[in-house]
């Protein structure tokens, strides 16, 4: 009896189970990881007793796999189909520093027009992890305990320093992880290719490179998580339907950053913060030398090398930033084309070194139609050699300082900007917006600071201009 009672306890535990967890409902279903000789000293090996767990549990057709209270030191543990991966409360796997106990994602580029992976070299060891999902379904890790990376860095990995990212999921479809941690990874906390139907919910993920990093993806839902990254919080692209909702994204790189299309993408209700808590390694591979946050939103399609396709149907809205290098770098590179941009209530103080900007760089590239509105931002530089920038040069991959403090423009065919309000603090002595080559700016109800002297709105190439109430104060 005792024994049926803690089983309930443990099912009831896992919060949604009957919509979310896949079903598990009598005593056969839940295989404890210590039955197959798991210890959860932080000493002993694990890497086979879990694996063995889990074969035991998708050869049965599915069911739980426990991971009771300890600390499981492993190397890659691969989750089958049909498996819900619980952690227990104080229950966490722990990378280990044995390089060889890491298996890899066999990664194929599905669709040649959509180059998922920009750097190919040495891919067999990019794509190690410590859980590993490839050509699986209905796959749930939750619970409340720990996924821990270790931090395990590998002389021969990217950079001279990148080893096993945290979870890595491929070819996989119908995929749940929710409520845990994720913390300390190797490279990337989660990273995936070729998912359908993912849901990521109310994680921690502290540490470790990307927070989660999925390129080509469809029916993806990240909520409710909160990210403390070293790179980017959210990043990838060839996204279809991606919901990004109630998060909180501290970071010491980027907040969002796409660096592929994506169609069909909504954030809302986020904060995005800096600087970050944990810095990145920019210069030296050893040393956190930077905490500061760069863009809350970087959409550039191509930015890490040719990835062809359009930046479609996104909305952004509901936003809180404070404290980080730029507010929005939309950008577009060859072969990418975007229309239906939208962008509503957003709120953002101590944005520190570049303006808005939306700007198509090949001749040939558009951007349709992008809107703001009900935009309140307040810029402060603190690097007075920022004000003296006077040229614009094609972006790279980060934002950069431009000749204008407030908004810049360039290959946009219709531009709606209504309810913006545009404030500064210190010596600012550039103009507050420029548009280049844009077929119709539309602005109705702007307030901006004046800058003593200085002429507000450049115009440039064939702009064409609609105002309605453009105010200083």
């Amino acid at each position: 009896m005792k024994k049926v009672l803690k089983l309930i306890l443990v099912l009831l535990a896992v919060i949604g189970l009957s919509t979310e967890v896949h079903a598990l409902a009598v005593e056969s279903k839940v295989y404890n990881v210590k039955d197959y000789g798991a210890v959860g000293d932080g000493k002993t090996l694990n890497t086979d007793a879990l694996n063995k767990a889990v074969t035991a549990c998708a050869d049965a057709g599915g069911g739980m796999v426990l991971v009771p209270q300890g600390n499981y030191l492993s190397g890659t543990v691969v989750l089958k189909s049909n498996v819900t991966f619980y952690l227990e409360e104080d229950a966490t796997i722990i990378g280990t520093t044995e390089l060889s106990q890491y298996k890899s994602l066999p990664l194929k580029l599905n669709n040649p027009k959509e180059p998922v992976m920009l750097r190919w070299e040495n891919i067999d060891r990019w794509t190690r992890a410590l859980i590993l999902l490839d050509h699986v379904e209905n796959v749930t890790i939750a619970g409340s305990g720990t996924i821990d990376g270790a931090s395990v860095t590998d002389p021969r990995g990217e950079e001279g320093r990148r080893g096993p990212h945290a979870i890595i999921m491929g070819n996989s479809k119908n995929i749940i992880i929710k409520d845990i941690r994720v913390t300390r990874a190797g490279n990337y906390n989660i990273m995936g290719f070729y998912i359908e139907d993912a849901k990521f919910s109310r994680l921690s993920i502290i540490e470790g490179s990307d927070g989660i990093h999925i390129r080509s993806g469809k029916n993806l839902l990240i909520e409710g998580c909160k990210f403390y990254t070293r790179d980017d919080a959210i990043a990838g692209g060839y996204w279809t339907n991606m919901l990004i909702n109630d998060c909180l994204l501290n970071t010491s790189c980027n907040g969002l950053r796409l660096i592929m299309p994506a169609n069909g993408l909504e954030v809302k209700n986020c904060i995005i913060s800096g600087p970050g808590v944990f810095g990145h390694y920019r210069q030296n591979s050893f040393n956190p030398v930077s905490t500061n946050t760069l863009a809350a939103f970087i959409l550039q399609p191509g930015a890490w090398g040719g990835a062809p396709g359009r930046l479609d149907n996104v909305y952004i809205h509901d936003i809180r930033v404070r404290d980080l290098n730029t507010l929005f770098s939309f950008v577009l590179n060859e072969n990418n084309n975007s229309r239906n941009i939208r962008v509503e209530r957003v709120n953002a103080t101590g944005i520190n070194m570049a303006a808005c900007a939306v700007e198509a760089w090949p001749t040939d590239n558009w951007f349709e139609k992008v809107s703001f509105k009900d935009i309140n931002i307040t810029y402060n530089i603190k690097d007075a050699a920022i004000l003296n920038t006077a040229e614009i040069n094609r972006p790279r991959t980060e934002a950069r300082p431009l000749p204008y403090w407030g908004w810049y423009a360039r290959n946009v065919k219709q531009l709606e900007l209504t309810n913006i309000t545009l404030n500064y603090t210190g010596n600012e002595k550039r103009p507050v917006a420029a548009f280049e080559n844009v077929g119709s700016v539309i602005m109705n109800n702007i307030k901006y600071k004046a800058v003593k002297g200085i002429k507000p709105f450049v115009y440039k190439s064939s702009t064409k201009v609609q105002q309605t109430k453009v105010v200083a104060f």
